[in-house]
């Protein structure tokens, strides 16, 4: 290596394999200025949600239900009933999935009202309520205000509970 080589400079970029799985956006590395002491740009926010998911109309007259496959009690049963269904710890307000016997009490993570499942015109659809860590549906977060609709077989994540949607 020569005096004056700079030795943190790479002759040749490394490839890097694609970490994302297909259909999933990632976001761009902010540009660092090429100035001494500039500070790199702000990476753009992503939009909240992530990629769009079509209504699944259930059977007429199906009795969806919420099965526990992570918690406390497993393959405890919630039925989802016509219309608003709140998910959460029964406390001062009320809730129709109460998950309070579903986490160790040193290990809350479900919010008083968590989250909303909505039932109607044979549709599921599923709300974050301002949770304190969130909701997810097969592993990706549902944000506040964002209405997820809910097929079968998805997976729903409140605290450290997950429920399985069966129609």
């Amino acid at each position: 290596m020569a005096d004056n080589a700079n030795p943190f400079e790479v002759a040749e970029p490394l490839a890097v394999p694609d970490a994302n799985p297909p259909g999933v956006e990632t976001m761009p590395m902010a540009a660092v200025s090429a100035e001494a002491g500039a500070a790199p740009a702000a990476p753009p926010v992503p939009a909240p949600g992530g990629p769009e998911v079509p209504a699944v109309k259930l059977p007429e007259g199906a009795q969806p239900k919420l099965v526990v496959q992570r918690g406390l009690k497993l393959n405890v049963e919630y039925p989802i009933y016509e219309g608003h269904n709140f998910i959460g710890r029964a406390d001062e307000k009320p809730v129709d999935i109460d998950l309070d016997d579903q986490e160790p009490p040193d290990r809350v993570w479900s919010s008083r009202q968590h989250a909303l499942i909505s039932f109607e015109n044979s549709e599921l659809l599923l709300e974050d309520l301002n949770s304190a860590n969130g909701t997810f549906v097969n592993r990706n977060r549902v944000y506040p205000g964002q209405k997820r609709p809910l097929a079968p077989n998805d997976v729903i994540q409140v605290g450290t509970v997950q429920l399985k949607v069966k129609a």
